[in-house]
């Protein structure tokens, strides 16, 4: 039965572009379903709509940036207009959904969009990466719809945070650079950078997978010196010279001291890092924070945004319909991130064929995982620095290609594999932010 499928979808080379486009149709309108919700009811004016965690922070600097006041009591209510008050991270995103909200007006809408947008982006720069790297159509599918499967990707690529630009700088970023193209990589890097701070942790992956490559004598080190060279240069001079441009648009704006950061690009790149080292927990995590190392089973999932209609709150009262967004993983995908990993680390330091694929899709997702995670790991341990679980969303592709690799390579077409598939679509179901839960 295996062997006819597999002959079957052999002969249909162009099948699984039709279903990555399936993929990307079928995602875009999971996130984009109800993006207006929820609501206070009657549900007449802007601030009647609910704020979905961090937007509460991004949506008001958007306003601020549009000069539109934010109600009392909000972050950003106090400062002044036209400047961007979120100044410890950059202001692309924020610029993008001011943008928004000068288009579509002042609604869920502008917030959203966006980041529904960059989700199928990102969606179909995983399939072009796997490609990249040199895996098969089917295995670029699979990570394709691992991304798009993923509760964590699903939900913040509907919701008007900052996660997403970077996770789609990222993988474009990686794409070009596994192609050959790595000044244009690095100059996506630097774009992304504009977005958010953490987009060049792709840096890292790339030069672990320089090291990984040099270790199974792929290439020498002179080449993959020069890429990573012109990569991180045309990284930081894109980042610099754009973080200039949109300063000028906009000016940084600090309301710890109540004035405007001074000195740009280089105050504010101060300013930003800055902010970050001051993020710590000598004392171990509290609340929702939680040790990188809890992520990989999913310890301390964020509760974004819960609402039951039949038990309001205080505070959430009169708002439809239910919902529960959760910052969480995907269960059945992580199960496999480790044993993947495990996998693709044995391709590097075997010396026989059989570990050792000809492609390079499982070597990029374990580079993509070592150089993304691994930062967390070091910071968490030699600074206390605050971390969360939805910061492993620049670390999952990583184990999406990992995992797809993996799966290719043992077979898809065996029991345990399909029953595991079946998992990650019931998985995905479960925990879609508006699927009626008791």
């Amino acid at each position: 039965m295996v062997t006819r499928l597999q002959a079957w979808a052999r002969r249909r080379p162009s099948l699984p572009l039709w279903l990555l486009g399936a993929v990307l149709v079928i995602s875009f309108a999971a996130r984009l379903a109800w993006i207006a919700e929820p609501c206070h009811a009657p549900c007449t004016k802007p601030t009647d709509h609910i704020l979905i965690f961090d937007e509460d922070y991004y949506v008001n600097a958007a306003r601020v940036i549009d000069r539109i006041a934010p109600p009392a009591g909000v972050p950003y209510a106090n400062s002044p207009l036209g400047t961007d008050p979120n100044s410890e991270h950059p202001p692309l995103a924020k610029l993008i959904i001011a943008g928004g909200i000068e288009l579509f007006g002042d609604g869920p809408f502008a917030w959203r969009f966006p980041s529904v947008l960059l989700g199928t982006v990102a969606i179909l720069g995983m399939f072009a990466l796997v490609r990249a790297a040199g895996g098969g159509r089917w295995t670029a599918l699979g990570a394709a719809a691992l991304m798009a499967a993923d509760n964590l990707l699903l939900v913040h690529g509907r919701i008007g945070t900052l996660d997403i630009y970077a996770v789609a700088a990222m993988v474009w970023a990686a794409a070009l650079y596994v192609r050959g193209r790595p000044i244009l990589a690095g100059i996506v890097v630097g774009v992304g950078a504009c977005a958010k701070e953490v987009t060049p942790y792709v840096l890292f992956a790339l030069v672990v997978l320089e090291l990984l490559r040099w270790v199974m004598r792929r290439e020498g080190a002179r080449a993959a010196l020069v890429r990573l060279a012109a990569c991180i240069v045309a990284s930081a001079g894109a980042f610099l010279v754009l973080l200039t441009l949109l300063y000028q648009i906009v000016p940084p704006y600090d309301p710890q001291t109540g004035k405007l950061v001074s000195g740009i690009p280089f105050g504010e790149v101060s300013r930003i890092l800055s902010y970050a080292s001051h993020q710590t927990s000598p004392h171990g995590p509290k609340g929702i924070a939680s040790y990188p190392w809890d992520w990989l089973v999913d310890i301390k999932p964020i509760t974004y945004l819960r609402i039951n209609p039949g038990h309001p709150t205080a505070v959430l009262n009169q708002i439809e319909p239910a919902v529960h967004f959760l910052g969480l993983i995907s269960p059945p995908i992580l199960l496999l991130a480790i044993p993947s990993m495990v996998f693709a680390g044995m391709g590097v330091f075997s010396r026989g064929r059989r570990f050792r694929p000809a492609g390079e899709v499982g070597l990029v997702g374990l580079a993509w995982f070592l150089g993304t995670y691994l930062p967390f790991v070091l910071l968490s341990l030699l600074e206390s620095r605050t971390s969360y679980l939805y910061y492993m969303a620049i670390v999952m592709p990583g184990i999406y290609m990992a995992v797809a690799d993996l799966i290719g390579r043992i077979g898809a077409g065996r029991i345990l594999c399909i029953a595991w598939m079946a998992a990650v679509l019931v998985a995905v179901i479960l925990m879609y932010p508006f699927t009626p839960l008791p």
